[in-house]
């Protein structure tokens, strides 16, 4: 899966790193996928909020398989610059390897981070994903 700023299809072709796909009302899209390589401050691919269905509930990110030692943040942004985004939650692995958060901020940008990873062994990568 890719992560933040890796190179991906689309019409950017001078940066192709923030070519993102838009997440519309009823549409579920994969941030991690759980094939990565756990390491703290991994960021996800990220995502446009779209602006089809504004008036929706907000959106809703699940994160499963996460590890007693982990922490995943949900970072949103109003723009996609790296240094822009800011934590919206963390969901913590001790609290049990499932966990979702709703964000009705409505950010145009979204992504997740590897806040914390232990290292336990074996290494496990928690998958996220986000609804609208």
């Amino acid at each position: 899966m890719p992560v933040y700023g890796t190179p991906q299809a689309g019409s950017n072709t001078a940066n192709p790193g923030k070519n993102l796909s838009a997440v519309c009302v009823g549409d579920t899209y994969v941030l991690f996928d759980g094939t990565e390589t756990p390491e703290v401050g991994l960021a996800s691919v990220a995502m446009a909020r779209a602006t089809q269905g504004s008036g929706d509930n907000g959106t809703t990110f699940y994160a499963s398989g996460v590890p007693s030692d982990c922490q995943v943040g949900i970072q949103g942004a109003n723009e996609d610059i790296d240094s822009h985004y800011l934590t919206l939650t963390v969901i913590d692995g001790a609290d049990g390897e499932v966990g979702a958060y709703t964000d009705v901020g409505r950010a145009p940008f979204y992504r997740a981070i590897l806040v914390t990873f232990g290292g336990g062994s074996p290494s496990a990568m928690p998958r996220v994903t986000v609804e609208r």
